[in-house]
C-alpha cells in the first residue's frame, strides 16, 4: 500500500455504528398495613422467588407467585408500594398524581378494580372542550379538535395511516415487521414532515404525542410509536376519553388497588431497601439490599427499564441487554392538579378540556370528584416543557399553570383553593413517567431481548409489556408473565430433579 495515497473516510450508519458496540450479531402505606419488621435469621432470608421493585408489575408477580404457594420477598427502594402510581391529598380528596386512567380494553386492571371492591366513574365531557391550535383558538362539543373541516380531514388521513401501518405489526416481535429497519431508522418527526405539510395538524399531532409519550416526536423510532400505537389499540384509543383509554377514573384512586395487593402480599414487602446488586450461580440468586441479604432460587426485576441497570449483576447483563436500558430513556413529566370551591366551568358550558400546542401543557382536564362539592383541573408539563420546569419551586409551576387556566376560563381560575403536582423527572426511583421510549434503531438492533432472561433473573414492568405498554395494564401484564415464566421453570426443576 503506498503511504502517501489518502484513505477512504469511513463513515457508518446508525445501525453499523451500534453493531460496532457490540449490539445486532403516592403516599406512604396506608394505616391498615403495618410495617414490615425485617428479618435477620438466616431461615427468614431465604424465599423462592425475590421480586425487586413494588410498583404494579412486581405486586402483581408477587401476589401470582404466593397465590401459587411460592415464598416471596418484595424489595422496594421507595417509602410506599405503587411504583409510577402515587396517592396524594388536593382538598381534602385522595388523588392520583401518577397514572390514574382505564378505559375499556385495559381488561387486567379493571378485573383488580372489581375484585377488591373499587369502583370507577367516568371521565366527565358534557360540554364544550376548547383547542388552541397554530395560533387560533376553537371551541367543540365533548372531546373535538375544534379545526376547521379542511384541517380535520387532513388530520384523519393520517391517522388513518397511523392506525394502518400499526395494525401490520406484531406485538410480539416488532422487529420483524415488513421494512422495520427502514422505520425504526427514521424518527416521528421525520415521518410527520414527510406525511403532511398541514401546520395546524401538525402542531396537534404533535402536542398529542408529547402528552402520550412524555417525549418529543424528534426523540423516538417511528417502529417503536407504531407498536406503542398498536399494543394500545390505536391512535384514537390512546388519545381518546369516551371508550378510550382515559374513559374512566378509579373513585377511590388507582393506588389504592395498590395498596390493596400490598395488604395481601404483608410482612412479604420490604421498603426502604433499594437493591444494589444480583448475583447467580447454577443453585440460585443471592440479591444484597440496604436492608440485607436474601437469596433464592429466581429473582424477578420489575423496576423502571433504564434504571435496572443501575444493579450490578454477576455475571454481568449481555451487552444487548446493557445497551437497550441506556437508549430507552424515561419521559419527562410533571403532573399537577388544581382544586376551586366549585367546577365553575361547567356554568359556562364547559367541560373543562382544554388543548394547546403552546408550552407548558398539551391538555388540562376535568377530574372533579363525583356527586358534587369541589371542582378539580388536572394537567401536565410534557417532554421539553417538562425538562425545563423540573427542580424548580412548586409555587413557580402552580403560577404558570394559573395563569394559562385564567387564560382559557377566565377571571374565576385565579382564584385556587389548593395546588399539588409530582415531579416525576426529580423523583430518584423513578426519574421520570410514564415510561421509557426507543430511540431510532434499537428495536431491531436489540429491541429483541427486552423480555430475555438472564439466567435465572426474569424481567417484569410496563415497558416489557406488549398489550397496553406504558400504561397500568401493561405493568400488570408484564408481572403475570414474569410470574407464569419463574412458575413454569421451577415447575421443570421439580420435575428434573
Amino acid at each position: 500500500m503506498s503511504l502517501d495515497k489518502p484513505k477512504k473516510a469511513l463513515t457508518l450508519t446508525r445501525r453499523q455504528a451500534l453493531k460496532v458496540l457490540g449490539v445486532g450479531t403516592g403516599v406512604a402505606l396506608t394505616p391498615r398495613i403495618v410495617a414490615s419488621r425485617l428479618a435477620t435469621s438466616e431461615e427468614d432470608k431465604r424465599a423462592d422467588v425475590i421480586v425487586v421493585g413494588a410498583g404494579f408489575a412486581g405486586l402483581t408477580a408477587a401476589r401470582n407467585l404466593m397465590r401459587e404457594g411460592r415464598r416471596v420477598v418484595v424489595l422496594e427502594a421507595r417509602d410506599r408500594v405503587g411504583g409510577r402510581v402515587k396517592a396524594g391529598k388536593l382538598a381534602g380528596h385522595s388523588v392520583d398524581v401518577g397514572g390514574m386512567w382505564v378505559g375499556p380494553t385495559q381488561t387486567r386492571l379493571l378485573e383488580m378494580i372489581k375484585e377488591y371492591g373499587l369502583h370507577t366513574t367516568p371521565q366527565f365531557e358534557a360540554g364544550k372542550a376548547i383547542s388552541e391550535i397554530n395560533g387560533k383558538r376553537a371551541s367543540a362539543d365533548g372531546e373535538g379538535t375544534g379545526m376547521n373541516p379542511e384541517d380535520e380531514r387532513a388530520y384523519n388521513r393520517i391517522v388513518k395511516e397511523l392506525d394502518h401501518l400499526s395494525g401490520l405489526l406484531p406485538l410480539d416481535a416488532p422487529w420483524n415487521m415488513v421494512d422495520a429497519e427502514a422505520l425504526d431508522d427514521i424518527t416521528v418527526q421525520d415521518w410527520l414532515s414527510s406525511a403532511t405539510t398541514n401546520k395546524a395538524v401538525r402542531s396537534f399531532l404533535e402536542a398529542s404525542i408529547r402528552l402520550n409519550f412524555a417525549a418529543d416526536p424528534f426523540q423516538m423510532s417511528f417502529l417503536y410509536f407504531l407498536f406503542y400505537l398498536r399494543s394500545g389499540d390505536n391512535f384514537d384509543t390512546l388519545n381518546g376519553y369516551k371508550n378510550a383509554a382515559q374513559a374512566f377514573l378509579v373513585k377511590e384512586t388507582v393506588h389504592e388497588v395498590a395498596a390493596r395487593i400490598a395488604i395481601e402480599l404483608k410482612h412479604t414487602i420490604i421498603l426502604e431497601s433499594p437493591v444494589r446488586t444480583i448475583s447467580q450461580n447454577a443453585s440460585g440468586v443471592t440479591v444484597n439490599s440496604d436492608k440485607g441479604n436474601w437469596r433464592a432460587d429466581y429473582a424477578i426485576v420489575a423496576v423502571p427499564l433504564p434504571l435496572s441497570v443501575r444493579i450490578a449483576y454477576d455475571p454481568p447483563l449481555s451487552p444487548e441487554r446493557d445497551i437497550l436500558a441506556q437508549h430507552m430513556p424515561m419521559g419527562s413529566v410533571i403532573k399537577y392538579w388544581v382544586a376551586y370551591e366549585k367546577p365553575f366551568w361547567r356554568e359556562h358550558g364547559l367541560n373543562g378540556m382544554l388543548w394547546s400546542d403552546l408550552p407548558p401543557s398539551s391538555a388540562i382536564c376535568d377530574a372533579s370528584p363525583s356527586g358534587g362539592g369541589p371542582g378539580f383541573l388536572v394537567g401536565f408539563f410534557e417532554a421539553h416543557n417538562a425538562l425545563q420546569w423540573t427542580g424548580r419551586p412548586m409555587e413557580e409551576r402552580k403560577k404558570v399553570v394559573i395563569e394559562r387556566i385564567v387564560e382559557f376560563l377566565g377571571p374565576e381560575g385565579a382564584h385556587p383553593i389548593d395546588y399539588e403536582d409530582q415531579d416525576w423527572p426529580a423523583e430518584v426511583c423513578s426519574r421520570g413517567c410514564y415510561g421509557a421510549s426507543m430511540g431510532p434503531g434499537i428495536m431491531t438492533t436489540v429491541g429483541k431481548v427486552i423480555r430475555q432472561p438472564h439466567g435465572r433473573i426474569h424481567w417484569a414492568g410496563t415497558e416489557t409489556a406488549t398489550r397496553w405498554m406504558g400504561y397500568i395494564d401493561g405493568a400488570i401484564r408484564s408481572g403475570d408473565r414474569a410470574a407464569a415464566e419463574v412458575q413454569s421453570r421451577a415447575k421443570e426443576s421439580k420435575a428434573s430433579a
